[in-house]
């Protein structure tokens, strides 16, 4: 089984582009033909099990099946054959076996989270907010629009739905918050440091760091930034942006927490490879949310996913009018929204506006509740505050 790189990995490369673009068909030609060649190769292996359903009688299944018996795989290779497995046995219908093979591809990750520790610095950042002043930027173009939430939540079906408007436009999930508040006069800084020296200057500063790169013919367009995790950093974004929106996608907890942990995100994310770090982060994520609200109530709005999906318009309209927008048909159809899909959700958009496909975790609720319970010990944290 090969595992390191060879001259099929331009190959790799466009099938991996042509199942960003929502070309599933090719992308899994393009793998058939590194198969030829490399039937173990473990990048074409994923992009062909994430391009679509897995029929039953698939060799390539098959093949991955096989794989999964050998005893002398690294933990991270057995790790990634486990999630394509698992993610095979749920497209057949297979969920309890499905639900072996993602526990037991969490269980081979080589990595750690400290949630106790991640709670502590949202604790910290929360407290640090008590004395920051409260200090705005007059509104300038570009109108920005923040999605964001916990991964899985449907951050970017929302924000595809909204490109999907002739007068809206994405950056995709923009990287450069984070930087723009951790600058001070040139030089990087702790995030508290930066909130405890806060002064107007700073935050011009930050602003032109963020829109750095965003180009001039974009700026006269309502521009989405669909970066999940800037829950930690949107206490900023009215100062920032004080015409801004701030789309806080919610899907309930035990959702959340089965979608990220049945999916392998390579890289970052740590807590997902356990359940109740999982758990923990969702709270943690709910606590920084719920105090940015508090502060800014008129700049957010709660966007429930499943009533996403089952009604759409009903639910798009008021955001679409918020930003002095009227509906758009397009909006209906985020699948056909041109540019790449990075996230793991690309299969999920590009299907369209499918209610059955957030309800698909019902199906393990049992085994979930089997293992780690209801998920019911942060139901206060859940209530949406007012605003």
């Amino acid at each position: 089984m090969s595992i390191t790189s060879d001259p099929l990995i331009n190959l790799t490369e466009r099938a991996r582009e042509a199942v960003n673009l929502g070309r599933f068909e090719e992308a899994r030609e393009v793998c058939n033909q590194i198969f030829s060649n490399d039937p173990g190769r473990l990048a074409a292996l994923h992009v062909y099990i994430s391009a679509g359903r897995v029929e039953s009688g698939d060799p390539v299944f098959a093949r991955i099946e096989t794989y999964c018996k050998r005893t002398d795989l690294p933990a991270e290779t057995e790790s990634q054959l486990q999630f394509m497995r698992g993610k095979a046995l749920d497209d057949l219908g297979r969920h309890e076996e499905a639900f072996e093979a993602f526990c037991k591809a969490n269980t081979l990750k080589p990595v750690s989270f400290d949630a106790e520790g991640k709670k502590a610095y949202s604790q910290q950042l929360i407290k640090s907010l008590g004395s920051t002043p409260r200090l705005s930027l007059k509104p300038e173009r570009p109108r920005m629009v923040f999605v964001l939430g916990m991964p899985r939540s449907g951050t970017t079906l929302m924000a595809q739905m909204l490109a999907a408007h002739p007068g809206i436009a994405s950056l995709g999930e923009r990287e450069t918050l984070g930087p723009a508040l951790t600058t001070l006069k040139g030089q990087r800084v702790r995030l508290h440091n930066f909130m405890r020296l806060l002064d107007e200057s700073a935050l011009h500063s930050a602003r032109k760091i963020y829109l750095e790169g965003i180009p001039q013919e974009l700026l006269d367009q309502i521009l989405v930034d669909k970066m999940p995790e800037n829950y930690w950093l949107a206490w900023a974004i009215p100062m920032l942006f004080p015409d801004a929106l701030i789309i806080h996608m919610r899907r309930e907890r035990l959702a959340v927490c089965w979608s990220c942990f049945r999916n392998d995100f390579g890289s970052g994310h740590e807590y997902s490879y356990d359940f109740n770090s999982l758990k923990s982060q969702y709270d943690t994520h709910i606590d920084l949310t719920n105090a940015w609200k508090i502060r800014d109530p008129n700049h957010w709005t709660d966007i429930n996913l499943e009533l996403l999906v089952q009604s759409p318009q009903d639910v798009l309209t008021p955001v679409l009018n918020r930003l002095g927008l009227d509906w758009s048909d397009a909006c209906l159809a985020p699948e056909q929204t041109s540019g790449a899909v990075k996230t793991l959700s690309k299969w999920q958009v590009r299907a369209g506006i499918d209610p059955s496909i957030p309800a698909g975790w019902r199906a393990y609720l049992p085994m979930i509740t089997d293992c780690w319970g209801d998920g019911k010990t942060q139901a206060r944290a859940q209530k949406n505050p007012k605003g």
